[in-house]
């Protein structure tokens, strides 16, 4: 098992994205946790709308990971994903932190960071409000769910409206896997998450992938700060028929950068080179 890195007072703090204002992009990486997901019994939600949030907050997601619920490989997967998105970046987690004895993701992720979990009175409070409220008891499977890390730089965020905690500890946010609530609890704490903003901008074309490859990778070469995605149009059938309705398109090339400059440039590239074209807007 990977050591965790030094435990300094800086280092364990939760961090709004210092890189973004720098003009670069902070990085962030998710991990979702849960048997259920790997067997197919839940279909992972919060990857795919983390994804669309943190892009339009200036945000690059950059890795996703889908792991059981096995202790040394949450602690494993935990540093990995750390490493990757830097000291200014993000990591989330999503499951494992309910009632049960397989919520185990407070637990393995206080290990990765040489915490220690402790019955978090705050949250106590709230829960003992929220479960009078329902006629429910709060016995000690629920009290689970309060056993917190317990660290110098462990923050403990509320989300207006809910009882569950956002734990953040070394800038890594552990979070609920019910979509309801972990896209309320995100939405809520978003402003911590920003970076430059991106430019994008859309060309169609009635041409192949196949004939406009060679062209577009050129063009990709000499953009290096562009980047140029390629996406067929599903939508027109079955066996790549040759005749394309009228105001449909074959392919779509995605341009994006956060350098409006340079992305001018790529998309003028692209129309001399290519034969393309822009779709009317819907009014």
């Amino acid at each position: 098992m990977a050591a965790p890195p030094p435990a300094t007072a800086a280092s364990h703090r939760c961090f709004a994205a210092a890189a973004g204002q720098q003009g670069e992009a902070p990085k962030a990486a998710m991990l979702v946790i849960g048997d259920e997901v790997l067997t197919g019994s839940i279909t992972d939600a919060n990857t795919p709308w983390l994804a669309k949030l943190l892009h339009s907050k200036g945000v690059d997601l950059v890795r996703a990971a889908i792991i059981g619920d096995d202790k040394r490989e949450i602690v494993e997967e935990v540093l990995r994903l750390r490493e990757k998105v830097g000291k200014d970046g993000f990591v989330f987690t999503s499951g494992g932190i309910g009632p049960t004895h397989d919520d185990i993701t407070y637990e393995s992720v206080a290990a990765a960071f040489g915490a220690h979990l402790e019955l978090h009175q705050p949250t106590v409070e709230r829960m003992q409000e929220h479960y009078e409220k329902r006629g429910v008891e709060l016995n000690q499977a629920r009290l689970r769910m309060a056993m917190l890390p317990k660290d110098e730089g462990v923050e403990v965020l509320y989300t207006p409206g809910l009882w569950v905690p956002l734990v953040c500890i070394q800038s890594t946010y552990i979070l609920p896997g019910i979509p309801r609530l972990f896209q309320q609890m995100v939405e809520a704490h978003a402003g911590r998450f920003r970076g430059p903003a991106a430019h994008t901008a859309a060309l169609f074309t009635n041409m192949g992938e196949g004939d406009l490859a060679v062209k577009l990778s050129s063009i990709a070469a000499l953009h290096p700060a562009v980047r140029i995605g390629s996406y067929p149009n599903t939508n027109l059938g079955q066996g790549g028929s040759e005749d394309v309705p009228e105001g449909s398109y074959k392919v779509k090339l995605q341009f994006e950068s956060r350098d409006a400059t340079a992305l001018q440039q790529a998309v003028e590239a692209a129309r001399e080179q290519l034969d393309t074209f822009a779709l009317p807007q819907p009014r």
